[in-house]
């Protein structure tokens, strides 16, 4: 495996399967007490298979990590469990005037921040004793009291947030199956997969693990880990969806394929999600940060599940692949394991410049200018094939007529084959387009270094390559009379998935 790493980060370790069991094997016997002095209704056979993927997802992080987030896994479980219960509208959760089940308003209470004092007791506020013999709101309020004390305060928010959804999410799909069972109608798709992206349980395993993280700037890379998130938890409801359509229609359950999508559409859907969730991630991945790599492990974990077997039913292995589909999650094979340390370094350069590129954001000229001097320079046969561009500013007149472009990148073919103006139509199509005309690659020396550039077949223009990672290009367009150099970054497009059928809604 390759192991290689941009200049001025720390080295990957490559964290073998026997001490990702090893970590595993240590919290089963603490879950299994957990788990039983509780009382949580979820099977004990399930703990050996919630600390392997736990350990699995972020195997660099203490193995202390492992046991919370088993825990936190164990409990989406339980709430799963008693909410779908054949007697789950009996006294015990029974709506308020609110239509509010009251243990489900004793969760919310723990966390908004309620009824979790210093000895994790939950529903003991004085007025209200909600929840006070409730095993599921005493184990959500040790979870949540254990991430405030050892998570990030402004990524816990982000965490609680998301569990609320799963709350919501559940409540909505439990009063969905009612009203259709009463003949009252089914739901939309487009409503069904959005609370079915919360319920799945995978972003309140990401978010947990992103407050436990001492990654540096991980709060401004959100909006892009975020988007990327929503994408994978949507992917995995819909392989769940696959994989355990025949038990759910047995229990009455409402689910993509029972909405009208056939298999083959909820399996094309769920590939390009994943998909979409890996392109948004590359270049955060590639600069090793710790939340992309746990985002995409978490994806990679629950797509490999799901095409094996149900985890409701665990003890019956898939003896098929999934409906609709090859049966192998292939785009997300070549997860890299890059182990992120507790007390991370300081930002450098190349991270500050991979972390704009992934946001979208501004960077001056003198830096890039001082980092595209100092990287390496790339050969042919690493341009080679389709890159997604953008700028590090919008103002100057090259900015202003590539945004009137609609400018989506480059694709190079070979050496003698350029399209350097890839971009969109007004349907957000990507063509080539020529009126400037092609381009082709030669070796040109620049700056000092000699290295792979792109010289415009009709224009007095050459484009200037410096390698920040394998998918990640810092480059310089060098146009003849002009004044300043123009600074933009390349980053490579994975293969298209196929694209799925109907709407896309």
């Amino acid at each position: 495996m390759d192991t290689s790493r941009p200049h001025g980060h720390p080295p990957r370790e490559i964290v073998s399967i026997a001490d990702t069991c090893s970590t595993a094997l240590r919290s089963m016997p603490r879950l299994e007490i957990w788990l039983k002095e509780l009382g949580l209704p979820v099977d004990p056979a399930l703990v050996p298979l919630m600390c392997l993927q736990t350990a699995f997802f972020t195997p660099w992080l203490p193995a202390e990590t492992c046991y919370q987030m088993a825990r936190l896994t164990v409990w989406l479980m339980a709430i799963d469990n008693v909410l779908d219960a054949p007697g789950a509208a009996d006294a015990a959760t029974c709506p308020d005037p609110d239509g509010i089940p009251t243990r489900v308003r004793a969760w919310r209470r723990v966390l908004a921040g309620h009824d979790n004092d210093a000895d994790g007791d939950a529903g003991r506020d004085g007025d209200n004793d909600d929840g006070n013999d409730d095993p599921i709101a005493h184990a959500l309020a040790e979870v949540a009291r254990d991430l405030d004390r050892e998570g990030r305060p402004e990524l816990t928010a982000v965490w609680r947030k998301s569990m609320h959804q799963t709350l919501i999410g559940m409540q909505w799909e439990r009063e969905a199956a009612r009203t259709a069972v009463a003949g009252g109608g089914v739901t939309g798709l487009t409503d069904y997969l959005r609370h079915g992206a919360w319920t799945i349980g995978v972003e309140q395993q990401v978010t947990a693990l992103w407050t436990l993280m001492d990654e540096p700037g991980l709060p401004r890379r959100l909006p892009v880990l975020l988007g990327a998130l929503r994408e994978a938890a949507t992917a995995i409801r819909l392989l769940n969806d696959l994989r355990g359509h025949q038990r759910e229609q047995s229990e009455g359950k409402t689910d993509a394929l029972a909405l009208g999508l056939t298999e083959q559409e909820v399996y094309q859907r769920a590939e390009a999600g994943l998909e979409n969730c890996r392109r948004a991630l590359a270049p955060l991945t590639a600069a090793g940060y710790g939340s992309a790599v746990a985002l995409e492990r978490v994806a990679l974990w629950h797509a490999r599940m799901y095409h094996r077997f149900d985890p409701v039913r665990p003890g019956r292995a898939a003896t098929s692949t999934l409906p609709g589909g090859p049966g192998s999650a292939a785009h997300f094979r070549h997860t890299p394991v890059v182990p992120q340390p507790r007390e991370a370094p300081a930002m450098t350069i190349e991270q500050e410049v991979l972390d704009v590129i992934a946001s979208g954001g501004q960077c001056d000229n003198a830096k890039l200018a001082e980092l595209f001097d100092r990287l390496d320079p790339v050969d042919t046969d690493l341009l080679l094939g389709t890159w997604q561009g953008g700028g590090f500013e919008h103002t100057s007149e090259n900015a202003a007529l590539l945004t009137k472009m609609r400018w989506y990148g480059k694709r190079f073919v070979d050496a003698d084959h350029v399209e350097p103006l890839l971009c969109r139509d007004e349907n957000g199509t990507v063509f080539s387009y020529e009126e400037m005309g092609l381009a082709t690659l030669r070796e040109v020396v620049h700056r000092g270094k000699q290295s792979t550039a792109m010289v415009y077949d009709q224009l007095p223009i050459i484009d200037h390559f410096r390698r920040l990672t394998d998918n990640a290009l810092l480059c310089v367009m060098d146009k003849k009379d002009s004044p300043t150099d123009f600074f933009f970054h390349l980053t490579r497009v994975p293969a298209s998935p196929p694209r799925p059928s109907g709407d896309g809604r």
